[in-house]
């Protein structure tokens, strides 16, 4: 029974909160993955085995990837079939590499970078902060509730019995009361709804490939700084980049990014042949910074030209999470300080009106 419970729990609750993170989930898949391409191992047990250990949404979306591989799908389809089983980056990256025929490279630069602490360490925080706004949230509902259908009301009464006028603050509660005494709590619970909703990471990655997370200010940085991290692999073996840019414009889970990379491609190809004419194009679509597309350019060693791309890469990606963080921060007091402001004025409503009943009968 208790068994029963916990995995009915552990399916219902987002990662993180019960079990592991979901970071460290991907990570073990891909470790999985690098260690069945590199041994040459059936990917389906090793897949079905690591479901085993996390059931629940995560272990669903495991299995899910093990019948696509059963089902004698390309490893490149079966990953595009399961969104959220790898991060996004590294789905992407794997996928070009299998078109490129460079995976085993791949694998390497990707298991090296793939204990990130600094994103790791921002989801947690944005959690916690979603957590602390549900919990002050249902407490505030509890309270303005308790007050707003028990209280009130019978000092309503009471004044009604004394033939008394209610305080300007009682009275402008009530009449606010009367007006939003269905919308408010609709609100509420909307409110409420979405924080919960957030906790759930294939909620946020919805949210990020849709047309309004094309407007959230970290977007079009984490998006540049995954770009720079994809083709630092072929810059540090020394190939052309554009084989690359070909299948990032196939699989990129975003459809925008998709056609500018296509446009990039096209135009250097028809321009030139070089990676530097690649770079400048990346540049015009605004798929990189001119400035990162001109000091690339200027960088003739391979290998210290990838290790420049991976360095940008981390940076832009840590800086995107640093501004995540902080606009987490920052939003989650919002619907605090509107319900503090809700509470607070029916306390001092309710002390008012108290205050002068009592001086009215003494």
């Amino acid at each position: 029974m208790f068994n029963f419970l916990s995995g009915m729990l552990q399916s219902m609750l987002p990662s993180g909160l019960v079990g592991n993170s979901t970071r460290s989930k991907q990570n073990a898949l891909l470790r999985i993955l690098a260690l069945s391409h590199s041994q040459r191992l059936d990917p389906k047990t090793l897949i079905r085995n690591l479901a085993a250990e996390h059931p629940g949404r995560y272990g669903k979306k495991l299995m899910m990837l093990q019948r696509w591989i059963a089902a004698d799908s390309s490893m490149s389809a079966a990953l595009a079939h399961t969104p959220g089983v790898l991060d996004e980056d590294d789905t992407l990256a794997i996928q070009c590499a299998i078109e490129t025929q460079t995976l085993d490279e791949t694998f390497a630069f990707l298991l090296e970078r793939s204990d990130d602490a600094g994103q790791a360490a921002a989801g947690e925080i944005i959690r916690g902060m979603l957590g602390y706004v549900l919990g002050v949230l249902c407490f505030a509902m509890l309270v303005a509730s308790f007050l707003m259908i028990f209280i009130v009301p019978t000092f309503e009464q009471i004044f009604e019995e004394f033939a008394m006028e209610l305080p300007p603050l009682m009275l402008a509660l009530v009449k606010f009361s009367n007006t939003f005494a269905a919308a408010f709590p609709i609100a509420l619970l909307v409110v409420l709804g979405a924080c919960i909703l957030m906790l759930f990471e294939d909620v946020r990655r919805g949210i990020r490939f849709s047309p309004l997370g094309r407007l959230l200010p970290t977007t079009a940085e984490r998006r540049s700084a995954g770009l720079l991290r994809l083709l630092a692999v072929p810059t540090k073996q020394g190939t052309p980049i554009a084989p690359t840019v070909t299948a990032a414009a196939q699989f990129h889970p975003d459809r925008r990014t998709r056609k500018r990379l296509l446009r990039a491609r096209t135009d250097a190809r028809t321009d030139a042949q070089t990676d530097a004419d690649i770079w400048i194009q990346l540049a015009s679509q605004g798929l990189i910074s001119r400035n990162q597309a001109d000091q690339i350019n200027k960088i003739r060693s391979p290998s210290l030209r990838g290790w420049t791309l991976d360095t940008l890469a981390v940076k832009q990606r840590r800086h995107a999470y640093q501004k995540a963080e902080s606009m987490a921060r920052v939003l989650q007091h919002v619907p605090i300080l509107v319900l503090g402001l809700l509470v607070g004025w029916i306390t001092i409503a309710v002390m008012h009106t108290l205050t002068s009943l009592v001086t009215s009968l003494a």
